[in-house]
């Protein structure tokens, strides 16, 4: 007897943050009336007890627990499970406001071209998060380096009315990202290289390679409760991600122009930092995330290792 398939796989990777977590559940099982969703929670070294609280609260998700592999890996883990039709990675920090996840499966249904989509995602306050995004260039990478005004080279993304429209786009950021199985199946899971950030970057990439359209669509709104953390490892993690793209993707000297940026951005950061006369522990630890990520670029120092 054959079984029946999910219309939905829902990938949860937490780490601690026992609450957000349940309350992310909690959202998207409310949002997911009417459909056959596979729930998959994998908890990726939880020194809490997340997973035993979610396994009391929720005893029909699926659960794994692996040590704190990364979150491509351990989305990876979940993709190696799911039997969705569709394939909805979800952060543990993200809560649906309005919307459901069936108007968005039939909004996909209607869409064959379209592989990886995500939806409006807000702050907790209720402010527009820039979930659209273009790939990294050296012009766009220089531009942040030297903090030049965003009009022309990164309207698109920081234009709320953009937001308001369904749109062909390069990449969107990770907090909710759907994918057909068939795009999972053409081109794998997200690179375990990308320990964190940029692993999104990179599957929309080559999503759109392979031939399938990458879209923002606006028929759910979502809060994504980011952190406000800038430590070193997280700062070097960012701009090493970044230069990993680059150098998967590009030719050396597009790369190497990159790289270049991203040291400028974090020199004139340092430099910045270090001369403003009584900092305080806030700024201090600024400066310290800098000249972390710094080194990591300039390869002085090796990248995290977590």
């Amino acid at each position: 007897m054959s079984v029946s398939r999910p219309d939905l796989s829902v990938i949860v990777v937490t780490h601690d943050r026992t609450e957000l977590a349940l309350a992310t559940l909690r959202s998207a099982r409310a949002a997911a009336a009417g459909l056959d969703v596979q729930w998959l929670v994998i908890d990726s070294g939880s020194t809490g007890d997340t997973p035993d609280a979610i396994e009391r609260s929720f005893p029909d998700v699926r659960l794994r627990r692996c040590s704190n592999i990364g979150f491509a890996a351990a989305n990876n883990r979940g993709l190696a499970l799911a039997r969705g039709r569709y394939v909805l990675l979800l952060n543990p920090d993200v809560e649906i406001v309005s919307g459901t996840l069936r108007e968005l499966l039939e909004s996909l249904d209607a869409r064959p071209e379209v592989g990886i989509a995500s939806v409006i995602q807000q702050d907790a306050d209720g402010g527009l998060q820039h979930s659209i995004r273009r790939y990294p260039s050296p012009r766009r990478a220089f531009g942040e380096a030297l903090s030049l005004p965003w009009r022309g080279w990164r309207e698109e993304e920081r234009t709320p009315s953009c937001y308001r429209e369904e749109s062909s786009v390069d990449w969107l950021v990770g907090a909710f990202l759907i994918a057909r199985a068939e795009v999972v199946r053409a081109i794998g899971g997200l690179d375990e290289r990308f320990f964190l950030y940029s692993e999104e970057t990179d599957w929309c990439y080559r999503a759109r390679t392979a031939g399938w359209d990458v879209r923002h669509l606006p028929q759910m709104v979502v809060t994504h409760h980011t952190g406000t953390t800038y430590g070193p490892e997280l700062a070097a993690q960012l701009s090493y991600a970044k230069l990993l793209f680059a150098r998967k993707h590009y030719r050396r000297t597009r790369s190497g122009a990159i790289r270049m940026a991203l040291a400028a951005r974090h020199l004139a950061r340092v430099l910045g930092l270090a001369t403003r006369a009584g900092r305080g522990e806030r700024a201090s630890a600024r400066l310290s995330a800098e000249r972390r990520a710094l080194a990591v670029v300039t390869g002085v120092a090796p990248p995290p290792s977590w």
